[in-house]
């Protein structure tokens, strides 16, 4: 018999052991991380904990829900569906995102789940050498001051409609570097680096256009040379070819899905580059 229960911290081990299983790169941290900002549950059977998933209510109208895993030897027994049905009731009115798998297309679109768009997984286990750009006189690039936080929320939730100041106060206090890069004294661009399973991640990045992305993203991985670096970005655009020529490879090209209405980004939001994580977007 499964049954469903809410997910506590207590049971971050649990997630961590069942995302080893499936060979996915999170650390116990990750998950601690990705559960303090979601509602997660997992499904229990005689023989204990054998799947999970996590979903995260945003502010406002849009949702993402990841981290869903079952134990391989467990499959093919409906946990994956009563996880995906417990997760959606808690949000009725939500407009919710996903990243899925051509393995897991199917399933996700029979709860009405409509694709979207590929992300490209992009990493390298050793980061070619990779120059910083020559900043022009009136460009700098340094730390994000706290009172700047509530401007980067919003600009963030333009870019693809989900409000997450909890996930943003979080980046500011534990991520290696939260960045913004000014232009004539107005910030065209954002970046976090943090580390993040087998290495560094450079995402979220937000950015006025492709140039300033293309910058931020040179200067961070010119402080990372020779390390194992990843970033997640949306497949088939010009920023994600020139990744490629950058020395990291697409290794992984999951499915955004969206079950209600998709956002639309205004012309002159700034644009995601880089996502949190395929989890949460």
């Amino acid at each position: 018999m499964i049954q469903l229960r809410t997910m506590q911290l207590d049971d971050v081990s649990h997630g961590y052991r069942l995302s080893q299983q499936v060979k996915w790169p999170h650390r116990q941290e990750d998950w601690a991380q990705a559960l303090s900002l979601g509602e997660g549950l997992v499904a229990e059977t005689e023989k204990g904990i054998v799947g999970c998933a996590v979903i995260w209510p945003w502010e406002g109208q849009h949702s993402t829900l990841g981290l869903v895993i079952v134990d391989p030897s467990c499959q093919g027994q409906g946990i994956g569906k009563k996880l995906m049905e417990g997760l959606l009731e808690k949000v009725p009115n939500s407009n919710v995102r996903l990243h899925a798998t051509e393995m897991g297309k199917g399933l996700y679109e029979k709860y009405g789940f409509r694709v979207q768009r590929p992300i490209f997984q992009h990493q390298t286990t050793q980061l070619p050498v990779i120059a910083a750009r020559q900043l022009s006189v009136d460009e700098k690039i340094r730390p994000l001051c706290e009172h700047e936080l509530s401007s980067l929320i919003d600009n963030d939730y333009q870019s693809h409609g989900m409000l997450r100041p909890a996930l943003w106060q979080n980046l500011f206090n534990s991520a290696d570097a939260l960045l913004v890069l000014e232009k004539s004294g107005s910030i065209t661009g954002y970046m976090v680096i943090r580390k993040f399973g087998r290495g560094t991640v450079i995402g979220p990045m937000l950015a006025q256009d492709e140039d300033s992305a293309q910058t931020l993203f040179c200067h961070g991985a010119s402080q990372l040379v020779g390390q194992f670096l990843r970033l997640d970005t949306y497949g088939n655009t010009p920023f994600s070819n020139w990744l490629v020529e950058q020395g990291l490879p697409c290794i992984d090209a999951p499915l955004i899905m969206v079950k209600g209405i998709p956002w639309q980004r205004a012309e002159q939001a700034m644009q995601d580059f880089s996502l949190m994580s395929q989890a949460m977007g």
